[in-house]
């Protein structure tokens, strides 16, 4: 008799197939088990695929500007309440318009492309202005900005993550405190040792771990305090600022009233002349401008009314003299008060290199014979100092005369206070924003920063190693104004 346990199955003409045996069950049983779980990690990875894909730029451009938010945070984001608390109070209180979106980890697959794309996205819908962003993947940042030089907002980054390497929000505040200082051609910017700034972000030396110990009553008197400090500092921009532009409103006000009898005497009262309208209409608006400015980077309106209004002026004088009409050409880089500008002329501010500035007939002379030209002066902390070295607050005032005229202040600000703020294109000039993203400034040849310096992020562990992705990289700048208030 034939031993059938022998076997692993028996002949069909001995009686069909025999059971297998229970080594055989149990492969059969793994692959039956493996095959199911394959079936539903393929039935899984879409889903997957789907919740880790970034958020379109519209969408997080959307809610910062319709919630007034500053961070968008993705469902997924490691960031706890108490961090996110933290960090839209140092974005709200940030002079410069800081915009954070904070992703679950991976997210971002070609962050130099993700970032750029949200940049332009976020600077098209607020019409203008300087802007940076950042990216969290994670713990992971990458952030750019449409001013400062080439590279310097990774270099910034880098700073704040290495010096607070494992708490995420200190770190954010240092880097806004950062931005805030390169918006203000500060050195300090680029200080190795942590930092703190009073244009946003301020108080890192103090640390949120401080903040902490006292409690929540401490953390909202920090806050006070810092917007308090802030209101302060914005309450004297603008009155010098403002008190700048009434002088020039003023001066052009004088001009008029001093060509008003030759105009008469040209006939019919001036009215054949259609730019004498042209500048007393100018100067009426920019009076009512000027009434109505209530923030600093409001002056670019009247500046620019009157750079309209000085040119219509120039035409007059030349027709009221049998002269040609004037090119219009932006005004006298020394002083906007002198009106159009006749030529360029080859210049340099002390220390720094020479360039090509527009120049009206007597400062062009005087460049040339060698003696310094009459310069447009504005009182900062009790001393007089040129208008392009007045710090930030007079952004708005030089762009509204001159932004007009094409990319032409990158060139004339360099070595000076403006243009140790501003690189690459100007913002709806030139190399404007719309084409400026990856063309028109800064070089996207490495990455973005990753906080844990030099690669890493918060709390440990590798990655990045991204470099030379930073300021001017969507864009080119705006001076300080423009855009919308979100």
């Amino acid at each position: 008799m034939r031993n059938f346990a022998d076997r692993p199955f028996v002949l069909k003409d001995e009686g069909g197939m025999l059971p297998m045996t229970h080594s055989l069950r149990r492969a059969g049983a793994a692959t039956a088990a493996l095959f199911a779980g394959l079936l539903v990690v393929l039935a899984l990875s879409p889903a997957a695929t789907a919740a880790t894909a970034p958020p379109d730029a519209q969408s997080i451009v959307s809610y910062w500007k319709d919630k007034k938010d500053r961070l968008y945070v993705e469902p997924g984001s490691p960031l706890t309440s108490d961090q996110q608390s933290a960090i839209r109070d140092t974005l709200k209180d940030s002079k410069s318009n800081v915009y954070v979106a904070a992703l679950p980890d991976g997210t971002v697959t070609d962050p130099k492309s993700y970032v750029s794309g949200l940049g332009k996205a976020t600077v098209q819908a607020k019409g203008g202005g300087q802007v940076t962003v950042a990216v969290l993947d994670g713990t992971s940042l990458y952030a750019m900005s449409n001013f400062g030089r080439a590279g310097m907002t990774d270099q910034l980054s880098k700073l704040a993550v290495r010096n607070h390497k494992d708490d995420l929000t200190a770190g954010i505040d240092e880097f806004v405190s950062r931005v805030n200082l390169m918006a203000e051609g500060k050195r300090a910017a680029l200080d190795s040792g942590p930092v703190g700034g009073d244009g946003g972000g301020a108080g890192v030396l103090v640390g949120l771990g401080a903040i902490a110990l006292v409690g929540g009553g401490g953390y909202f008197l920090y806050s006070k305090n810092k917007k308090k400090k802030q209101a302060i500092q914005d309450a004297k921009d603008l009155a010098a600022v403002k008190q700048t532009v009434e002088e020039d409103v003023t001066k052009f006000g004088e001009e008029i009233t001093a060509l008003d009898t030759d105009v008469t005497l040209a006939g019919q009262g001036g009215s054949n002349i259609q730019e004498w309208q042209q500048a007393l209409d100018s100067y009426e608006k920019a009076k009512t401008q000027l009434a109505a400015i209530q923030r600093a980077d409001q002056v670019r309106e009247v500046t620019q009314t009157l750079e309209d209004g000085r040119y219509a002026l120039a035409v007059v004088k030349a027709k009221v003299n049998n002269q040609p009409v004037p090119e219009r050409r932006a005004p006298c880089f020394f002083n906007p008060q002198h009106g159009p500008s006749v030529r360029d002329v080859r210049w340099a501010p002390a220390g720094g290199a020479v360039r090509d500035v527009p120049a009206c007939a007597a400062d062009a002379e005087a460049v040339e014979r060698g003696f310094d030209p009459q310069t447009r002066e504005v009182m900062v902390n009790g001393e007089r100092r040129p208008y392009y070295d007045a710090g930030p607050a007079y952004q708005p005032y030089a762009y509204g005369y001159y932004g007009g005229f094409g990319d032409i202040m990158t060139g004339m600000f360099i070595g000076t206070m403006m243009g140790s703020m501003f690189h690459g294109g100007w913002g709806g000039y030139g190399a404007g924003y719309a084409e400026g993203y990856s063309d028109g400034g800064g070089d996207f040849g490495g990455g973005g920063g990753d906080f844990g310096g030099g690669g890493g992020d918060f709390g440990g562990g590798g990655g990045g190693g991204w470099s030379d992705f930073g300021g001017g990289d969507f864009g080119g700048g705006d001076f300080g104004g423009g855009g919308g208030d979100w």
